[in-house]
């Protein structure tokens, strides 16, 4: 990335518009930025960091701080830089989250943080404009803006604040970084995500693979477990012990089962014999229940006898039946028709009733028809007053639009005169308010300026008590951190001590007399070392204490550089500080005075423009003068319409008094027809219609009363043959020999009499055949013995309990044999499965634990392969440093150093001494020259290796300070010959310096100047 262009406004000390134009200063190589401590040089890298990221140069201030106090509050607070990559050039715009004044009114709004991407390539810089910035690569959403930055960079916020600035303060922090943090920046600088998915992937099949054996292993193990043996040895036995148990239970099976076979046969014998003594019960009780019965059978015989007497009379009894139906019958119809003959005879006078009355309404029909007369006549007069009629209609019709309009016209003037009171109250309203929103509006601006002053200052004091409190923590720490390492120290001495004197005692135990020495060579040993066994000390303590001291003196350095950068941090808060004056009153008190100010604002409501309102109520007066005039020009109108209707009603009255008032009209006069013919109509058809009902009532009468005689007739008949077929039935009776209530009796009997006959026959039958089996059954058991059947069924039960007992056993121990054997079988395949699987994998096993870091070194293949590419930062670093200190130091990677990961520690041999040592024994400028060498190094190496990355311009902000001048040992001039020499490589270095020699060896650059006002920027180049 080459800067080309940046322009800030309302930025930091600057509170105007600032254009730095860096191509001169680039072409040159070497340029400055020089100024007064504090003026504002590093707020111009800064800008470019904000611009680029979002985010300042420092990662603990905000970037809504980055606002000038000293801007005017109307203007924004704006970046805009103009760089190169590589051919292509690229414009980025940023403005931070900040209040500015609302466009409507008083107060403020706030502006969120906005983001602009172009592409310029090929677009001369000064052609490059607010309105003409090149193609649009992303806006507005600053999460686009910034992804797009980052992937055009190939890196982000936090590495260019490591390799492409190298702030104040941040030399030592670099240089003395962990693995851990260097790691991360060389990361995301160097492209090793290769060997982190390889790694990755390689550990994840590795444990994939253990998990599947351990896990295949588990399930066997539990297995055995869940079958009762701990090894596949103790199956084996099992197994044996299982063939034997099978073996004994077959012996017992086939006892068992020769046992079973005898109580079966003993069971089916008796059985056969119980059968037969119990057949020759059931015959005896059979023949005796037969005998209990004959005598009810004898009866039943009898009345099958009689009742076969009885049936021949069913047919008389019939006739004798139907005679009475018929009589009844006869009696019901005799019943109906006088019943007829009484209604008929009612409904008969009822009709001639009817048919008098309609005759007396003659005289209603002969006025209906003189009315149906007159309505004729009046038809004809409302025909002849039609054109009267017509006249009329027009006059109303004219005299209600007139009436509509003049109340239309007075609503509508009554409207205007409402609207101009409330526009009068409103304008007298808005004129009180004017003046008290003129006096709280002065008041808002000048309680917000007290809050922004309040809050500055409570931020900045919290600030400082944080600092603080920070500091007094830190230097606890680091009081407690030396005394860990006295203690340390003092351990490491005595197991130092001890086991030196442990290794005396081993080497004495060795010598024999006149034997040599293996330390001296000496054959005689007058004083060899004696202890007590038990006093003998491993080198583990030694290790153990050499290791906590190590880790102590680590801590304690960690703790000092906290502790260093706590103390920077507190003097600059305190400055800032002292800068700031102590308001009167809190910011939250100012700020709910400023609150209660907005609400009283509020409260008054909208502005008002009073102008524009007095000139709106002059316009309502002058339209309401005019309603006013149309309003009465319609009055008139109106009563000229009403006399010529008045006019017009009197002619029609005149013409149309001889026609009643309810009939003046054709649809009454057809309403008054219409309800004189329904009348008549009605009369005259309730006339013909009683003589009809009448004529049909005396006709019915005759008629019933002929019914009524044919009725009493048959009856007649009827009561005659229902006597003659009560004397044929008498008469058969008394030949049959039964009386009337025995045949009664027997007559329910007819329906069953051919059952009963062969109920009668199957009890004969079955007599004869009782007493035959008796015979024979006797016969059968004459000679035999009845058994106790329980017993010997028992006894049959408890043979076959003991068959299955033994089969089920036996079973059993089959099945268990046969699992056991299963199992054995399954587990022999599954083990050498495993056993085959482990092999295959180990060799996969083993890299996998090498690339994550488990080694001696514990180096991962990530770190390694970022621990290679850091091996050519550190040789292109030592090219840097040579020079600088005189061939004296070199940086190498110090790959012992510590427990944890390792591989990019760092270390400088020294070559007056000829050993290496740790960076935190460097001095100040020894310290700045090595980072210095270091950053160098790393841009040369991340853009070689990177074709994206381009690091064409690197800035090195403060620590010249540091370095000795020619009276000394001259650092400063080989540190300025080294920077010389890497800008004839085409790379421009900007070097942020406020000492003097500094500015005098490297007169092109930038000079930031501070005034009370603010700061400026001043182009400084060589002619």
């Amino acid at each position: 990335m080459r800067p080309v262009r940046l322009t800030m406004q309302a930025f930091g000390p600057f509170p105007g518009r600032i254009v730095i134009d860096f191509r001169h200063a680039v072409d040159a190589g070497l340029f400055g930025i020089y100024g007064q401590t504090g003026s504002g040089k590093s707020t111009i890298f800064s800008a470019m960091t904000f611009a680029l990221f979002g985010a300042p140069a420092k990662p603990d201030q905000d970037a809504p701080s980055l606002r000038s106090d000293l801007a005017d509050a109307a203007t924004i607070t704006e970046v805009e830089f103009v760089f190169d990559i590589g051919r292509h050039r690229y414009v980025i715009v940023r403005r931070p989250d900040q209040m500015r004044p609302k466009q409507r009114g008083d107060g403020e709004t706030r502006s969120s943080h906005e983001a602009f991407l172009f592409e310029a390539s090929g677009i001369a810089l000064d052609q490059i404009t607010e309105r003409h910035r090149g193609k649009i690569v992303a806006e507005k959403k600053v999460g686009k803006v910034d992804a797009a930055i980052v992937e055009m960079l190939g890196y982000g916020a936090e590495q260019f604040r490591q390799i492409v600035l190298l702030p104040q303060g941040r030399f030592e922090t670099f240089l003395a970084a962990k693995t851990k943090e260097r790691l991360e920046i060389l990361r995301e600088l160097f492209d090793v995500t290769l060997y982190r998915d390889l790694a990755a992937r390689l550990k994840t099949e590795a444990d994939a693979a253990e998990r599947h054996v351990r896990g295949e292993r588990e399930v066997c193990a539990r297995r055995l477990n869940h079958e009762g043996f701990e090894s596949t040895d103790a199956l084996a036995v099992g197994i044996r012990e299982a063939e034997t148990r099978h073996a004994e239970l077959i012996e017992v099976e086939t006892t068992a089962s020769g046992l079973s076979a005898a109580a079966s046969t003993a069971w089916r014998e008796a059985e056969m014999v119980e059968g037969q003594f119990k057949a020759a019960d059931d015959s005896a009780t059979a023949l005796a229940a037969l005998l209990d019965s004959s005598a009810g059978i004898e009866s039943l015989s009898e009345r099958v006898d009689k009742a076969e007497r009885a049936r021949f009379l069913l047919d008389a009894e019939g006739l004798v039946s139907t005679a009475a139906g018929d009589v009844r019958i006869a009696l019901e119809t005799l019943t109906r028709t006088q019943q007829a003959m009484t209604v008929t005879a009612e409904r008969a006078k009822a009709a001639q009733d009817a048919l008098d009355t309609e005759k007396t309404r003659a005289p209603e029909i002969e006025k209906l028809h003189r009315e149906l007369d007159d309505l004729s006549r009046y038809r004809g007069i409302l025909s002849s007053a039609e054109s009267i009629q017509s006249a009329l209609g027009t006059s109303e019709t004219a005299e209600r639009g007139a009436a509509s309009a003049l109340e239309d016209a007075q609503k509508y003037l009554a409207v205007l005169h409402d609207d101009r009171g409330r526009k009068a109250d409103s304008l007298k309203s808005a004129r009180m308010a004017d003046g008290q929103r003129r006096d709280i509006s002065v008041r808002i601006a000048s309680l917000k300026s007290l809050v922004s002053a309040a809050e500055t200052f409570e931020t900045v004091d919290s600030g400082v008590q944080s600092a603080q409190m920070d500091l007094k923590r830190l230097t606890i720490a680091h009081d407690d951190a030396k005394r860990q390492v006295e203690t340390a120290h003092a351990i490491f001495e005595e197991a130092e001590r001890r086991l030196s004197a442990s290794q005396a005692l081993h080497l004495a135990s060795k010598l024999a007399p006149d034997a040599p020495c293996p330390v001296c060579g000496a054959t005689e040993h007058p004083a060899p070392a004696t202890r007590a066994p038990e006093h003998v000390e491993s080198d583990a303590e030694f290790r153990a204490a050499k290791d906590a001291l190590q880790k102590a003196e680590k801590a304690a350095q960690e703790v000092a550089q906290k502790h260093s950068a706590s103390m920077s941090i507190l003097r600059e808060r305190e400055d800032r500080l002292a800068e700031l004056d102590r308001p009167e009153q809190s910011a939250a008190t100012f700020a709910a005075m400023l609150l209660n100010a907005e609400r009283e604002l509020g409260k008054l409501g909208p502005e008002i423009d009073i102008a524009r309102s007095e000139a709106d109520l002059d316009a309502l007066d002058s339209e309401i003068s005019a309603c006013e005039k149309d309003r009465d020009a319609l009055r008139e109108a109106l009563d000229e319409k009403k006399t010529k209707k008045i006019e017009a009603r009197a002619r029609l009255d005149e013409s149309l008094a001889a026609v009643p008032l309810s009939l003046r009209s054709d649809d009454a006069i057809a309403a008054a027809e219409t309800t004189a013919s329904v009348k008549l109509t009605t009369l005259e058809t309730a006339k013909t219609t009683a003589e009809q009902i009448a004529m049909t009532a005396r006709d019915a009468a005759f008629g019933a009363r002929k019914d009524q005689e044919a009725a009493e007739n048959a009856l007649t008949k009827a009561r005659e043959r229902h006597g003659q077929a009560i004397e044929a039935f008498q008469s058969r009776l008394a030949r049959t020999g039964l009386t009337e209530d025995v045949y009664l009796e027997l007559k329910p009997s007819f329906d069953t009499i051919d059952s009963d006959r062969q109920t009668i026959k199957a009890h004969h039958d079955n007599l004869a055949i009782a007493k035959h089996s008796v015979e024979t059954t006797a016969e059968a058991v004459s000679q035999k013995v009845r058994p106790d059947l329980p017993s010997v069924e028992a006894e049959r039960l408890r043979a076959e309990d003991g068959l299955n007992k033994a089969k089920d056993e036996r079973l059993s121990a089959k099945g268990r044999l046969g699992q056991l054997q299963k199992l054995q079988g399954e587990l022999a395949d599954i083990f050498r499965k495993l056993d085959e699987d482990e092999a295959a994998t180990g060799p996969l096993r083993n890299l996998a634990v090498l690339f994550n870091g488990d080694n001696p070194q514990k180096l991962d293949l990530e770190t390694f392969a970022i621990g290679a590419m850091f091996d050519q930062v550190l040789q292109a670093a030592n090219l840097r440093i040579g020079p600088m200190t005189n061939n004296r130091y070199l940086l190498e990677r110090d790959l012992e150093n510590g427990r944890g990961r390792r591989g990019l520690g760092i270390q400088v041999f020294d070559s007056h001494t000829g050993k290496a040592r740790p960076t935190s024994t460097l001095s100040g400028g020894e310290t700045f020259i090595s980072a210095l060498a270091l950053a160098l190094g790393l841009a040369d190496v991340v853009e070689s290796a990177s074709g994206k990355i381009r690091l064409d311009t690197i800035f090195i902000d403060e620590g010249f300070g540091s370095l000795d001048t020619e009276n000394g040992s001259g650092t400063l001039d080989q540190v300025l010959q080294v920077l010389g020499t890497l800008v004839s490589q085409n790379r421009a270095v900007g070097i942020i310096s406020h000492v003097p020699l500094v500015q005098e060896a490297i007169p092109n650059g930038f000079y930031v100047r501070k005034n009370l006002t603010g700061s400026t920027v001043e182009t400084r180049q060589l002619t």
